[in-house]
């Protein structure tokens, strides 16, 4: 509590102070500083004031220039995914494959084939992975399965 009074004296002795100040000058310099502090105070807060404004604006426009993308997305959609997925690599249609059933995984391209190493806690997750790698016109030559830890490691050789 102390340190609290002793800052609410230093700002109760702060107007006696510029008043012993102002007191000591002439009336024409003391008209000076009081007009310059108003001038200062409002210049400042016009300033902070304008600051903010300016940023407003290219705020403002940073969000005009994203809804005219997201307007030209959606009209170009079309244009912007493949035509079929056989356009896509097959290393390409594993990684949609993984994200469609949200799993993470690991491939390596070796020439033709691709070495998929996936993780999973649910035999049926990863069933239903090698499953749609099938369908999306993958053929799996080899696939290894084991179980450590509480998770069920896919390792398996496509093409």
């Amino acid at each position: 509590m102390k340190a609290l009074e002793k800052v609410q004296n230093k700002f109760d002795q702060i107007p006696e102070k510029l008043n012993d100040y102002l007191d000591k000058l002439a009336p024409r310099e003391r008209i000076m500083v009081i007009v310059m502090i108003i001038f200062l105070i409002v210049a400042g807060i016009g300033s902070a004031l304008w600051y903010m404004h300016v940023a407003a604006e290219k705020q403002q426009k940073r969000a005009n220039d994203l809804k005219d993308l997201m307007v030209w997305m959606q009209s170009n959609v079309v244009t912007m995914k493949p035509a079929s997925d056989l356009a896509l690599t097959a290393n390409d249609k594993v990684q949609r494959v993984a994200q469609q059933q949200g799993i993470t995984v690991a491939s390596q391209q070796e020439g033709q084939k691709i070495q998929v190493v996936a993780s999973h806690q649910n035999y049926a997750v990863l069933a239903n992975f090698i499953t749609q790698m099938a369908q999306m016109g993958l053929s799996i030559q080899k696939m290894e399965l084991a179980k450590s830890e509480g998770q069920i490691k896919l390792t398996a050789t496509v093409q």
